[in-house]
C-alpha cells in the first residue's frame, strides 16, 4: 500500500458504509495524527480531511499560512486554507451534508468549541468510523516501511555508541542526552527514550542523575523517528564483567521473545505472540510473572500515525496483516536479576515477518 493506496481504502469502506462525504480530524488528544496517516501532512493547527465518493479530496488547513507546506506534502490532494474551520467545511457544501449519507472521524476530538460547530452542521445521523477506518489502513507504505528500517538503523548505532561512552561515574541523565544527540547527528527527527539503571531494576524509566557504577544493568528503550515514522528497540548492557546466571536469565528472555517473533504471518491473531512468548516463561517458572504489575504488554505498534495493530497482548484479537510494523519486547522482571530489556522491531511479509534490525538482543558488557 503506498499513501494513494490509503485514500482508496477509505473510498471503499464509505462505499461498504453508504457514506458518500466523509471528514476526518485528527486526533488532538494523542500523537497518533490521523490526517498524517491520511494524507502525509502533519497539521500544526486545527485541519480536516475531507473526502467525497464524487469529488477531489480535499485537505482544510488552519492557518493559513500552512497552505504551501501541505501542499508540499499532501501530494493528489486539493488543499484549502481557512481562518475558520467550521466556516471553510460550510462554504464547500452550501446545501448541506448528505442527510444519512456523512461519515466522521475524530471529530470529538478537536477543540470543543469547533467540534460542537461541525457536529452541528453535519447533522445528527452521521455515521461515527473512527475504528472502521483505522482498521482499513493499518499496513504500512512501502515509504513508511523503508523509513522504520532507517529508524531501526540509528537505534541499533547508538546502542554501539553506548557501549563505547558509557563509563563509571557518568550520570544516566548525561549518557542519555549524548545518545539523545548522537541520533539526531544521524538524521532521527524525535525520540522516545528511556535510559535507566541499577543493580536490580524494577522498571524502564526516564534517566535521573544517578551515576553508573560497577556491576550496574543498563536498561535502554530507544524508539528514534525518521520522517514521521517511528521504530523501537530494547536493550540491556552491564557495568563490567556479566555474571552468568544473569546472560542465562537473559538469553531465556531473547529465547521467548524469539518464539513470538517466529508466530508472526498474515491471518495470525496478535494475542497468540504475546502467548507464545509467555509459554516459554511459563514453562521455567515465570507465570505469575507474565501478568501486571509485572509486564502489561509484549510490544505495540509503531508509528505517528497509526499505532496499528496495537498492543501485543493476548486480548488482542486483531488479525496480522502483509506491511504491519510493531515491536516485539517481553521486557521482563525476573525475581533473580530485575527487570530485563529485549525488543525487536519487525513487519508482516506475505509468508511471515522481516525483522527490522541487523542483531538480534544480546547482553552487551561495557568494558571498564
Amino acid at each position: 500500500m503506498d499513501i494513494n493506496g490509503r485514500q482508496q481504502a477509505a473510498l471503499q469502506l464509505m462505499e461498504r458504509e453508504g457514506v458518500d462525504v466523509l471528514l476526518v480530524a485528527p486526533n488532538e488528544l494523542s500523537r497518533v495524527d490521523t490526517i498524517f496517516h491520511l494524507t502525509g501532512y502533519r497539521p500544526v493547527g486545527e485541519s480536516l480531511c475531507v473526502l467525497s465518493r464524487t469529488g477531489a479530496p480535499t485537505l482544510v488547513v488552519t492557518p493559513e499560512w500552512e497552505a504551501e507546506r501541505a501542499k508540499a506534502r499532501a501530494k493528489g490532494w486539493t488543499v484549502q486554507t481557512a481562518a475558520d474551520l467550521p466556516d471553510a467545511i460550510s462554504a464547500l457544501f452550501p446545501k448541506g451534508l448528505p442527510s444519512g449519507k456523512t461519515g466522521t472521524v475524530n471529530l470529538g476530538k478537536l477543540p470543543m468549541a469547533i467540534s460542537k460547530r461541525l457536529t452541528e452542521f453535519a447533522g445528527g445521523d452521521v455515521k461515527k468510523l473512527d475504528q472502521k477506518l483505522e482498521a482499513a489502513l493499518m499496513p504500512k507504505t512501502s515509504i513508511e516501511i523503508e523509513h522504520a528500517r532507517r529508524a531501526t538503523a540509528i537505534g541499533e548505532k547508538a546502542f554501539e555508541q553506548l557501549l563505547k561512552i558509557a563509563h563509571e561515574g557518568m550520570a544516566e541523565c548525561d549518557l542519555a542526552v549524548q545518545l539523545k544527540l548522537y541520533m539526531e547527528d544521524l538524521g532521527a527527527d524525535d525520540n522516545f527514550f528511556l535510559l535507566t539503571a541499577s543493580e536490580h531494576n524494577r522498571a524502564v524509566q526516564p534517566s535521573s542523575g544517578r551515576k553508573l557504577k560497577k556491576g550496574d544493568i543498563i536498561l535502554a528503550e530507544m524508539t528514534p523517528t525518521y520522517h514521521g515514522q517511528l521504530s523501537q528497540i530494547c536493550r540491556t548492557a552491564v557495568m563490567g564483567p556479566i555474571d552468568p546466571k544473569l546472560e542465562e536469565k537473559y538469553n531465556l528472555v531473547v529465547r521467548a521473545m524469539m518464539a513470538g517473533i517466529n508466530t508472526i504471518r498474515p491471518g495470525q491473531r496478535m494475542g497468540d505472540v504475546a502467548k507464545a512468548i509467555d509459554d516459554v516463561l511459563t514453562a521455567e517458572g515465570y507465570g505469575e510473572y507474565c501478568h501486571p504489575p509485572h509486564i502489561r504488554r509484549r510490544g505495540h505498534g509503531l508509528g505517528h500515525g497509526s499505532n496499528a495493530p496495537g498492543d501485543v497482548a493476548p486480548s488482542n484479537d486483531i488479525i496480522l496483516q502483509e506491511d504491519m510494523v510493531f515491536v516485539v519486547h517481553p521486557n521482563q522482571y525476573l525475581p533473580e536479576t530485575g527487570y530485563l530489556l529485549c525488543g525487536e522491531p519487525v513487519r508482516v511479509t506475505a509468508t511471515g515477518f522481516e525483522k527490522l534490525s541487523k542483531r538480534t538482543a544480546w547482553l552487551a558488557s561495557v568494558p571498564l
